[in-house]
């Protein structure tokens, strides 16, 4: 198992740091072995870090989660629970203090004199305490080697070869300054050392048999929905926010009615709900990928679950979350405003919201997903969402729309939010002319299917726009897949 600098995250931020290791066992551990077992082994393995005082703390993220050495233990728990014969870090006491490092390091040399597996690491200028702890010691420079052999030995074979180790001086410092300024040195080879030269195999296939895509995907479900509930506040402050935003909306376009005025009002009011619905929803979600990339890229390497179970238990955990506030905005726009008082009408207006929503919220994860930092994702998606907006139906209706640029009105979820949140309230309302609207004694129109004609919004139907929407959600989310499972760095 490979371990990154500290600078990574060994868990979901709103997780216990006992749940990170329980979660990590169901992912991990063979599916024959009974819940337990897993809890069994979970246990041994945070007695063995030295983890028990963290158990019921959060692991939050470097700053405001537990610290730097238990994050650091925390990670060697995770590899620790499926028995690995080799534990291979990355720097496993970089950004820690001396104290802390010579800690894990006491523990890892530990682990290793039990026979329970053999600890492999690459580690930047140690103390000389943590130096003295290394059984064997392989020492590069561009690539070569320069010295393999007992650690303990070092200072000797280099002594031997004409660099001797100065009184009081750090063998770990003194070997890192003989490589940097004799570059390019012959190796030096310890006495009465013997070295292994079977071949390494070409690849290492990761063994991905432990636990069924559909426990995969459970547990990940679980995890992120868990993980969406303990975040309240964000959750919370989006339902007021839609609550906000619908009342005010619902304010200034308060109990339109049925007149040609109150018909013309309506087109606008529908639209400016489309575009809200999509704005908030893609703003909410487009730092979701670049802030979990190299968790998710850590866990999958070390075969913890496949890419499309995370995707998909995200996804429905998203659907799931970001159908809330649609729902609330309609109900107090679609009775503030006055549209068509039917329950059939008013349903079908909140899956327009709901779907709109659920595109935006697709779109932005896809431009995440590949643009991979969250300062590219937020450039790119602001001219995303304001050419979708052009052609979304108001400002290029379908019957004024150059053929020039059909291409682009196609891809437009607003477009076919709203159109169909159009269709489903023209059609069959009735309009009533006040006096000053007549025209020689009478109402130049009396139904709103006058403006779905007048418009060109005739040439799709409620159905055509569902569809469409749907295929959007699914395409978007689909591609975004794509770019998250090659794109690596």
């Amino acid at each position: 198992r490979v371990f990154p600098p500290c600078t990574l995250r060994c868990g979901i931020n709103a997780e216990y740091m006992g749940e990170t290791l329980v979660y990590t066992a169901n992912l991990r551990m063979s599916r024959t072995l009974s819940k337990e077992v897993k809890r069994k082994r979970v246990e041994e393995v945070i007695g063995q870090m030295g983890l028990q005082e963290f158990r019921n703390m959060m692991v939050g993220d470097p700053t405001t989660g537990i610290p730097g050495g238990a994050r650091k233990r925390l990670c060697t728990a995770m590899e620790l629970l499926t028995s690995p014969r080799l534990l291979f870090l990355d720097e496993p006491t970089t950004g820690l203090d001396s104290v802390t490092a010579l800690s894990l390091c006491s523990i890892l040399r530990d682990l290793a004199h039990s026979g329970e597996c053999t600890v492999v690491c690459t580690i930047h200028q140690p103390a000389s305490q943590i130096f003295n702890m290394f059984d064997d010691l392989l020492l590069l420079t561009a690539g070569r080697v320069i010295y393999h052999g007992p650690a303990q030995k070092a200072v000797e074979a280099f002594s031997k070869a004409g660099h001797p180790c100065p009184t009081n001086t750090n063998p770990a410092d003194h070997l890192l300054d003989v490589v940097v300024k004799f570059p390019d040195m012959d190796p030096v080879v310890a006495d009465d050392v013997t070295y292994n030269t079977t071949p390494a195999p070409e690849q290492l296939e990761v063994d991905w048999s432990t636990v069924s895509w559909i426990t995969q995907t459970t547990k990940l479900f679980q995890r992120a929905f868990t993980e969406t509930i303990r975040n309240r506040t964000v959750l919370i402050a989006q339902m007021l926010t839609s609550l906000a935003i619908a009342s005010l909306i619902g304010g200034i376009f308060l109990g339109l009615p049925h007149s040609m005025t109150g018909t013309r009002k309506r087109l606008p009011l529908l639209f400016f709900c489309t575009i809200n619905q999509g704005m908030f929803g893609s703003l909410a979600v487009i730092t979701t990928f670049p802030s979990e990339r190299m968790l998710i890229l850590r866990e999958r390497a070390a075969g913890t679950y496949k890419m499309s179970s995370y995707f998909f238990a995200k996804s429905i955990v998203q659907f799931i979350q970001y159908s809330i506030s649609p729902i609330l905005f309609s109900i107090v726009v679609y009775w503030m405003t006055n549209l068509q008082p039917l329950p059939g009408k008013f349903f079908i207006f909140v899956l327009f919201m709901v779907l709109c929503t659920l595109a935006a919220t697709s779109m932005a994860i896809l431009i995440s997903a590949v643009c991979r930092t969250t300062t590219l994702s937020l450039t790119i998606l602001p001219m995303a969402l304001e050419v979708f907006r052009l052609f979304g139906g108001y400002f290029l209706s379908p019957a004024n729309l150059p053929n020039y640029f059909a291409w682009l009105d196609i891809l437009s979820f607003f477009k076919y939010s709203y159109v169909g949140a159009a269709l489903n309230e023209m059609e069959g309302l009735s309009i009533i002319c006040n006096d000053n609207e007549m025209i020689d004694g009478r109402c130049p129109y009396t139904s709103g299917d006058y403006h779905i004609n007048l418009l060109g919004l005739n040439k799709l139907s409620i159905e055509k726009c569902v569809l469409a929407l749907l295929v959007e959600i699914i395409g978007f989310r689909l591609i975004a897949y794509v770019a998250l499972r090659y794109i690596k760095n």
